[in-house]
């Protein structure tokens, strides 16, 4: 098999990037470093030259990630604690899912949802540090929201809250991954975000009220930046 010659770096970044293409369909346990080599155009010889074993190369997928996921909750921000700010972080992360592809964590993403097929091991390390980085926030932000009068039915578990959002905020992204868009939502995109943003809201507890302002700033602000 001959291989682009590439730099050292160069060749270790194209070997993570198949690496996670085959962790995210077979898992960690089911991928083979043959069909990684494979993915990645080079022998598995060479490949052995990068990376001494499997586990050598899972490690260095999830150190990758990992940073992807760092600059996702980055560019997200924090929840501030009022009704409004749970608002804003559900319109930031519905409008960054709804880049599909173009999201900087796609493919991180995807391995994700490979992996729930799979042996679930990865889904599990990532989802577990996710909602350790989102949850203090979140629990402030759900608190304040009660207590000025946005949220006055039941109030879910901040641990659930964060698991639904991203539920819903993955799938919407994952069918953005392809070249024609796998689930058929509302062709209008900005339909789709707006009714989101209320399917998201309504479910953790945010009065309709609340959520009309917010949608109505939403579209002035939208108008301003025209």
């Amino acid at each position: 098999m001959s291989a682009t010659r590439l730099s050292s770096a160069g060749r270790r970044a194209s070997i993570i990037a198949a690496a996670k293409a085959v962790f995210a369909r077979h898992g960690m346990e089911g991928a083979r470093t043959q069909q990684i080599a494979r993915a990645a155009g080079i022998s598995e010889a060479l490949l052995f030259r990068h990376f001494p074993s499997k586990t050598h190369i899972y490690r260095a997928v999830l150190r990758e990630v990992i940073a992807d996921q760092n600059a996702t909750f980055r560019s997200h921000g924090a929840a501030e604690p009022s009704t409004e700010g749970l608002l804003e972080v559900l319109r930031r992360t519905i409008s960054y899912a709804m880049l599909g592809m173009g999201a900087p964590n796609a493919e991180g993403m995807r391995m994700v949802v490979g992996s729930l097929a799979a042996d679930g091991g990865y889904a599990r390390l990532v989802y577990r540090r996710a909602l350790r980085l989102a949850r203090p926030d979140l629990e402030k932000a759900l608190e304040a929201a009660r207590a000025d009068g946005g949220i006055t039915g039941q109030m879910i578990s901040a641990t659930n809250a964060a698991a639904f959002i991203e539920n819903v905020s993955t799938m919407m992204m994952m069918a953005r991954c392809h070249d024609r868009i796998a689930i058929p939502y509302d062709e209008d995109d900005d339909l789709t975000l707006r009714e989101a943003i209320v399917f998201c809201a309504r479910g953790i507890g945010i009065a309709d009220a609340r959520v009309a302002r917010f949608l109505e700033q939403m579209d002035r602000d939208q108008q301003g930046d025209r």
